[in-house]
C-alpha cells in the first residue's frame, strides 16, 4: 500500500538526515549524561529513531504540501489530487535517504581505515536484562498510546466512531483530514469556514489527509500518524531522562508521569466523598472508578484539558511536543559545557569573561567534536517546517532554547534557529493566512483562565504581581507533586552539586523548562486564552524528565546500599537496612501521589467513552456524503447548517458557516460571517439576484435545506426554506427530508 510506503520512506529519510548531520550520537549522548558511565546503558536508537519518525513526516509533509500545491493546477480532473506530488515526493525522499545513508557508510569506512574509530566512544553494552527493559517499557508505552488513540477513533460495522469526550475537536480534524484525502483543499482553507484562507496550523492533518489518499481508511490514517509521534515523544522524553538521571528505570517512569499526570484533583474529591454520609473506603473507591465526567477542581477541569484526553483531542500535540525534545537534545551538550567550564576557571573575573566575552560563549570550538553546524541545520529544517504543524509547540521551543541559550556557549546556534523560526513562520502566515497578525498577536495578560486574576490586571500590573500567592494555589491545585519536587529538586540539586564542586547544569536546566509556564500566565497569543494551555502543558511534560530521574534514583537507592553493605560491618548494614525501607516507601509514596489523579482520570476516559453509548457515529457510505463526493467540484462551497461533526464533511467539501467555535479560537471573524450567514439563510431578504450575487462572489455553489436549522436559536427565526425552494434548483432529495439545491 502506499501509504505504508510513504511512512517507511520518511522514517528512512529522516534517521539517514541525522545520522548525516550528527555523525555520532554516542558523542551526543556524552554532552548531555550527567554520568558518563551511563552513555553504554543507552542505545543510540533511542534516539535516532524516534527523532528520525518525528522529522521525517515533519520534512517529507512539508515538502509534499508544497509540491501538491504547485502541480494542483496543472492536475487532470480524473487524476487523484495528491498522488502526483506524493510520486515525486517519495522517489526525492527515497533518493536523499539513500545518499545519506551512502555518505555515512563511507565515512565510516574511511574512519575505520585511517584508525579513527579507536576514537569512537562506548557503544551500547547488549545485556539481557538492558535489552528485556527497553524492550518491556517500549512495549508497555506503546500499548498505552495505541488504547488511547484507537479507543476513541475506531471503526465499527464500517462506520466512524468517534468518543463523546474528543467528537467537538474532531470535528473540524475530520473535515480537514478528508478535504485532503477525498477532496481538494488548495489553496487551503478552514473547512467550517470556507473562503477566509487559514489560520489554523493544520500540517498534521494535511498528513493524515495525505495517508487517507494513499489508502489508508481515515481511521488508521489519523491513527497510525498519531501512534508514531506519540510514541517517539515519550520514547526521547524515557531517554532524556535516563541521560541526566543516570538511571535506566527513568526510561518507563518519565513517560509514565505524562500518561497519568499529577493534580490535587482525586485526593479533593475523596475528600468530597468522604463527607457524605454513609460513606466507606468502598463506595468512595466505586464513585471514582466509575464516574463518567471529569471533576472540575480547577476552572475548566470539566473540560478535562489537563487529562489524558488532550492528547486523544489535539493528535498534532504529540509531534509538537517531540520536535521540543528534539531540540533540546541538539543544544544541552552546549549548555552543560558552559557550566563546565565555568568551573574550571578561578576566580569571578575570569568566570565573567568565560560567560560574556569568550569566542565558546558565541561561536563554536575549534575542531568541535559535536560538529555544532550539523545539529543547527538540522534545527534549522525543524524550524522552517514547524510553524504550521504546531505553533504554540515552536514557540514553547523557542521560548526553552531562549533560557537555555543565556546560559549556554554557541548563542550564535540558537540565534540562528530563532531568526529561521520568526522568518519561516512569517512568511507561512502570510501564504496560508493573509498576515501574522491573522495567526497570533502576542499582548500581555496576566492570570491565564484563573478565575480571580484572569485579565483584571491588565490596567495595575503592580496588582499582578501581589498576585502570586493566587497563581501559585493555582498551579499546586492542578499540578501538585509536578510542581513542587521541580521547586525542591532546583534548590536541593543546586546546593548538592555546588558543595561538591559538580557540574550543576541539571538543576539550571529547570529554569528553561518553566519559561513556557510563567509565560502562559503573561501572555496571550490567540483570541482564546485557554490556548495558552499547551505551554504550561509541556513544562510539565519536561519537568517530568527530571521528576522520573527522581524515582528511578529513589528506587536504585536500596539496591546500591546492598551493594555497599557486603564490604562494611553489620553494624553498618544495620544502618543501611532502613534507609533501603525508607527509599523504597518514599519512592512508591510519590509514585502514587503523581499517578493518582492521573488514574482516576483514565476511569473517566474509559467510561465517558465506553463503547455502548459514548460516540458519535459517522457513516462513510451515507447518501448525503456519497452524492456530493460524485456530483459536485472539489472547490465547491456549500450553505448548510451550522454543523460541527457531520456525514456531509466526509465529502471533503467545505462550508460557508459551521459550528462557529473553532473558527472563532483559530482568529477568524465569525461575528461579521454570522450577521452575512443569518442574512443569506433569509435569501439575502428575499432577493434571488443579490443572494446569487454574494454567493458567486463567496464560491457557495449548493444550499442544503435541513430540519437541522430549527433545532438552532441563532438559525431557526431567519431559515426561509420556501425561498429556497421556489427559487433554486433541487438537485436531490434524502430520505430523511435533507435537500440540496444548487444555486
Amino acid at each position: 500500500m502506499l501509504a505504508v510506503l510513504y511512512l517507511i520512506i520518511a522514517v528512512f529519510f529522516g534517521t539517514q538526515l541525522i545520522r548525516f548531520l550528527i555523525p555520532d550520537i554516542r558523542r551526543l549522548y556524552v554532552g548531555i549524561a550527567a554520568d558518563q558511565k551511563v552513555i553504554d546503558k543507552v542505545p543510540t536508537g533511542l534516539f535516532l529513531i524516534p527523532a528520525g519518525t518525528l522529522i521525517g513526516l515533519l520534512l517529507s509533509t512539508w515538502t509534499t504540501y508544497f509540491l501538491a500545491y504547485v502541480m494542483h493546477p496543472f492536475i487532470p480532473a480524473d487524476t487523484a489530487n495528491l498522488l502526483p506530488a506524493n510520486i515525486v515526493g517519495m522517489c526525492l525522499f527515497s533518493y536523499f535517504g539513500c545518499l545519506f545513508w551512502q555518505r555515512c557508510f563511507l565515512r565510516s569506512y574511511r574512519e575505520e581505515k585511517q584508525g579513527l574509530s579507536s576514537r569512537k566512544l562506548p557503544v551500547f553494552r547488549k545485556s539481557a536484562g538492558s535489552i528485556l527493559f527497553y524492550a518491556t517499557s517500549l512495549i508497555l508505552i506503546l500499548s498505552a498510546v495505541v488504547f488511547v488513540y484507537f479507543y476513541t477513533c475506531y471503526m465499527k460495522d464500517g462506520n466512524i466512531r468517534l468518543g463523546v469526550s474528543i467528537f467537538s475537536d474532531f470535528s473540524p480534524h475530520v473535515a480537514i483530514t478528508s478535504g485532503f484525502g477525498v477532496g481538494s483543499n488548495f489553496p487551503t482553507q478552514y473547512p467550517h469556514f470556507a473562503g477566509d484562507n487559514i489560520q489554523y496550523h493544520f500540517m498534521f492533518y494535511f498528513l493524515t489527509g495525505n495517508l487517507e489518499a494513499l489508502g489508508l481508511p481515515l481511521v488508521w490514517a489519523i491513527n497510525i500518524p498519531s501512534i508514531l509521534c506519540m510514541g517517539s515523544a515519550l520514547a526521547l522524553l524515557g531517554t532524556l531522562s535516563v541521560l541526566l538521571s543516570s538511571r535506566r528505570s527513568a526510561f518507563f517512569f518519565a513517560p509514565v508521569l505524562v500518561l497519568f499526570r499529577s493534580a490535587w484533583n482525586v485526593f479533593h474529591q475523596i475528600s468530597e466523598l468522604n463527607k457524605v454520609p454513609g460513606a466507606t473506603w468502598n463506595s468512595v473507591f466505586k464513585e471514582i472508578t466509575k464516574q463518567a465526567v471529569w471533576y472540575g477542581y480547577t476552572f475548566r477541569d470539566e473540560w478535562g484539558i489537563w487529562a489524558i484526553n488532550v492528547y486523544a483531542n489535539q493528535r498534532h500535540l504529540a509531534l509538537g511536543v517531540g520536535l521540543v525534545l528534539v531540540f533540546i537534545f541538539l543544544f544541552l551538550p552546549h549548555f552543560r559545557r558552559m557550566f563546565l567550564h565555568l568551573g574550571k576557571s578561578k576566580g569571578a573575573g575570569a568566570k565573567a569573561r568565560r560567560f560574556f566575552l569568550s569566542r565558546e560563549a558565541w561561536i563554536h570550538r575549534k575542531d568541535d567534536p559535536l560538529r555544532p553546524w550539523g545539529s543547527v541545520l538540522l534545527g534549522s529544517l525543524i524550524a522552517l517546517a514547524m510553524p504550521f504543524f504546531h505553533g504554540s509547540c515552536l514557540i514553547c521551543a523557542l521560548l526553552v532554547l531562549f533560557g537555555m541559550a543565556v546560559f549556554s556557549e554557541f548563542r550564535l546556534g540558537y540565534a540562528v534557529i530563532a531568526a529561521v523560526s520568526v522568518i519561516s513562520a512569517t512568511l507561512q502566515a502570510r501564504f496560508f493566512a493573509g498576515g501574522a497578525s491573522n495567526v497570533a498577536s502576542f499582548k500581555y495578560y496576566f492570570g491565564f483562565v484563573v478565575p480571580e486574576l484572569a485579565g483584571k490586571s491588565k490596567a495595575n500590573a503592580s496588582q499582578a504581581l501581589r498576585s502570586t500567592g493566587t497563581v501559585l494555589s493555582y498551579l499546586w491545585k492542578m499540578g501538585f507533586l509536578t510542581i513542587l519536587l521541580p521547586a525542591l529538586l532546583f534548590v536541593g540539586l543546586l546546593v548538592y552539586e555546588l558543595i561538591l564542586h559538580r557540574n550543576p547544569y541539571r538543576s539550571i536546566l529547570l529554569i528553561p523548562f518553566s519559561i513556557p509556564l510563567v509565560f502562559a500566565f503573561y501572555c496571550q497569543v490567540s483570541l482564546e486564552v485557554l490556548a495558552n494551555h499547551k505551554f504550561i502543558q509541556v513544562s510539565f511534560i519536561l519537568f517530568d524528565i527530571m521528576i522520573g530521574g527522581i524515582l528511578a534514583n529513589l528506587m536504585a537507592l536500596p539496591l546500591k546500599v546492598e551493594k555497599a553493605g557486603k564490604n562494611t560491618s553489620g553494624m553498618k548494614k544495620k544502618v543501611f537496612i532502613p534507609v533501603q525501607i525508607s527509599s523504597a516507601i518514599v519512592c512508591l509514596l510519590l509514585l502514587f501521589g503523581l499517578t493518582a489523579t492521573g488514574i482516576s482520570e483514565w476511569c473517566i476516559y474509559y467510561n465517558l467513552n465506553s463503547h455502548k453509548s459514548g460516540y458519535i457515529e459517522l457513516h462513510p457510505d451515507s447518501p448525503i456524503a456519497e452524492w456530493v463526493s460524485k456530483n459536485t467540484n472539489e472547490d465547491d462551497i456549500f450553505l448548510t447548517p451550522m454543523w460541527s461533526v457531520n456525514d456531509f464533511f466526509l465529502s471533503g467539501r467545505r462550508v460557508y458557516y459551521g459550528w462557529p467555535y473553532f473558527a472563532w479560537s483559530a482568529g477568524h471573524d465569525t461575528h461579521i460571517r454570522q450577521i452575512n450567514y443569518q442574512w443569506l439563510l433569509t435569501g439575502a431578504n428575499g432577493n434571488i439576484s443579490e443572494f446569487r450575487r454574494y454567493c458567486n462572489e463567496m464560491g457557495i455553489r449548493y444550499v442544503i435545506a435541513s430540519g437541522d436549522y430549527y433545532g438552532n436559536d441563532e438559525t431557526r427565526d431567519y431559515y426561509d426554506e420556501e425561498f429556497f425552494a421556489q427559487h433554486l434548483t433541487e438537485m436531490v432529495r434524502f430520505d430523511n427530508g435533507t435537500t440540496i439545491y444548487k444555486i
